[in-house]
């Protein structure tokens, strides 16, 4: 896949995640030269495929795991792609030992990251949201840069999507008259699909029972207006992009044919018509980037072998890390708090106090009950390669593993005067209750229904993230000082999760007669109290953002609009970690959009060397 061995390139991304691929490929496409530096291995290699199937996560062939869309939790566990971190909520032990998750072990909760071809996208569960046009807007106000407004960006979207659920008469109105209302993308690198969980006709009962609750619980807690009842099912449908409506929606994914599809694809594809131009080196991993005085020039790696070896970049160095992996190398190479480098004895290069700063997540708690009888359409569901499910999936695309586990979503807002809905509440035939060691086996429980209320806009930038040791191989610390802990209203964040657990009880309640008992948090949690001081010690997230901010230089940002850091030339970052407030409500899109306009700011500024 390297197409040779050059140690020099125009361009040296490390990390071939959501941002890093997804820049990789539009440079070398555009006549770059590019590599790309991946401390994990390609999930789809034959390497991985001939393993036995068992219980364990692990035991799972790799590419199955990564590929099913149901199968996806298990890849959030499985040995050959993990690259989990454990973290803090509190830098208090005592209330962070309240979480029924800690492990004394490891002091901290499990944060599942993997490492491989598509970094965090080869796991997570496929959900393709873009971000409200709040999100771009807000950048565009702070750095004044206009290129960021949410008219503007809208085109990144639509260059990503190739969207495949909605009606193809769109795609001919686009095509025929440059008219798209929709905003969606119909040529892009990325399908979408949606996808119906519940195909059997015996499950037509389940699906109006919970349609029903739902309009029920949207009028007891006064949601059942105009704005309610006339949202579209599609959430990234451009006409309703900036109204701000609840209700009802259905998740789109990024799969192909129902096989997951995303920026891995996306850079395999190129490196396959672009050998000349793009190398991948696997399994090698960035120890530190290389100054000539103020100038980038490069990186410092170790090799699959152990090899070290230098990496040169003729014009930038572009890290694309993630939001744990990329300010802490920043911070190995002297680019950070001068008195936290200092401690380390690492020498400064540049004083950035803000670098690993405004760590943000969303916050997430689950309503998990368990049903008197499994549901009939698990039935015979193992969720392993050797049930007949698998079999319709492998040969003909069709059956329960099609789909991520969701059922649908629905956008509400906890309180009045909000601009935008800020609870994404979501239903699974599943058991999940977070993430913890082996969290994935409650996943083939066929008798429980889940729903994960998920809160959006958070008022917590207080996270941070810290060196422990000027060794590279030693993990950095990761504290999320949550609610209480942290800065902003905490109290807003809390009483919105309470309003949405109420929710979707009330959603539940039309079920009754099917529930054995909720398990979590409880029906006996009913007081406001009890709910807050439960969702306080449980609530978990995983969306990590904001580690090196786009903002002034004097308000604490850490890179300019234009992806570059400050102070120093020729490397800039591109991946979640740029966010100055954690947009929307799912983070790939917004990733995969960054990823794009950094590229055309890059070309914009030269032109492929010759020869390239």
């Amino acid at each position: 896949m390297s197409g040779g061995r050059p140690f020099e390139a125009d361009y040296i991304v490390v990390g071939a995640g959501a941002g890093g691929a997804v820049l990789a490929a539009r440079l070398a496409e555009a006549g770059c030269t590019v590599i790309v530096i991946e401390a994990g291995c390609d999930p789809l290699a034959q390497e991985y495929g001939d393993q036995a199937d068992g219980d364990a996560a692990s035991d799972m062939p790799l590419a199955d795991a990564c590929s099913v869309p149901a199968f996806h939790a298990f890849s959030t566990e499985h040995e050959g792609m993990t690259a989990d971190h454990w973290v803090r909520h509190y830098a208090d032990r005592q209330m962070q030992q309240r979480d029924w998750r800690y492990s004394a072990e490891h002091d901290g909760v499990l944060y599942p990251r993997a490492q491989g071809l598509g970094g965090c996208t080869a796991h997570h569960a496929m959900i393709i949201v873009k971000p409200n046009a709040c999100d771009w807007n807000h950048i565009a106000d702070i750095t004044g840069d206009e290129s960021w407004r949410a008219s503007r960006m809208q085109a990144y979207f639509e260059r990503i999507e190739r969207c495949r659920y909605r009606s193809f008469l769109w795609r001919w109105l686009q095509a025929l008259t440059g008219l798209n209302p929709t905003g969606h993308g119909w040529r892009g690198w990325m399908t979408t699909e949606w996808v119906f969980p519940l195909r059997p006709v015996r499950d037509r009962l389940l699906w109006q029972s919970v349609l029903r609750s739902i309009g029920a619980a949207a009028d007891a807690f006064g949601h059942r207006g105009a704005s309610f009842e006339t949202a579209a099912f599609d959430p990234n449908d451009h006409r309703g992009w900036n109204i701000g409506a609840s209700g009802v929606r259905m998740a789109p994914l990024s799969t192909r044919r129902h096989r997951r599809e995303g920026p891995r694809e996306r850079l395999v594809d190129v490196a396959r018509r672009c050998p000349d131009r793009l190398q991948i080196r696997l399994r090698t991993r960035v120890t530190q980037i290389l100054f000539d005085g103020r100038r980038a020039t490069g990186v410092r790696c170790i090799g699959r072998d152990g090899e070290e070896y230098i990496l040169k970049s003729r014009r930038e160095t572009l890290l694309a890390g993630g939001s744990f992996a990329t300010p802490q190398l920043l911070m190995l190479s002297g680019i950070g708090d001068p008195v936290h480098l200092g401690g380390l004895g690492i020498p400064l290069v540049e004083p950035l106090p803000r670098v690993g700063c405004n760590l943000q997540d969303r916050y997430e708690i689950g309503v998990v009950s368990r049903m008197k009888a499994a549901w009939p359409n698990l039935q015979g569901v193992t969720y392993t390669v050797r049930d007949r499910s698998y079999r319709m999936w492998r040969r003909l695309r069709l059956g329960n593993y099609t789909s991520n586990g969701v059922m649908f979503s629905l956008l509400l807002k906890s309180r009045a005067g909000l601009a935008v809905p800020d609870l994404h509440c979501f239903s699974l035939l599943a058991d999940f209750r977070g993430y913890y060691p082996g969290y994935s086996t409650r996943i083939r429980k066929g008798n429980y229904m889940s729903w994960v209320v998920l809160k959006a806009y958070t008022d917590n930038a207080a996270g941070t993230v810290r060196l422990q040791s000027a060794d590279h191989r030693v993990p950095p610390r990761i504290t999320f000082h949550s609610f209480a802990e942290g800065d902003g209203d905490h109290e807003h964040d809390l009483d919105a999760l309470v309003a949405g657990v109420r929710f979707v009880r009330h959603v539940a309640d039309a079920m009754d007669a099917d529930v054995a008992e909720e398990e979590e948090p409880g029906r006996w949690r009913d007081s406001d109290a009890a709910l807050k001081d439960y969702i306080a010690a449980n609530a978990w997230g995983h969306h990590a953002c904001g580690t090196c901010p786009i903002g002034p230089r004097e308000q604490g940002g850490v890179i300019d609009s234009k992806f570059r850091v400050y102070g120093v030339e020729g490397l800039r970052v591109v991946d979640a970690s740029v966010f100055p407030r954690i947009p929307g409500y799912f983070l790939a899109s917004a990733v995969y959009m960054i990823a794009e306009k950094a590229a055309d700011t890059l070309l914009d500024e030269v032109v492929p060397s010759e020869g390239s």
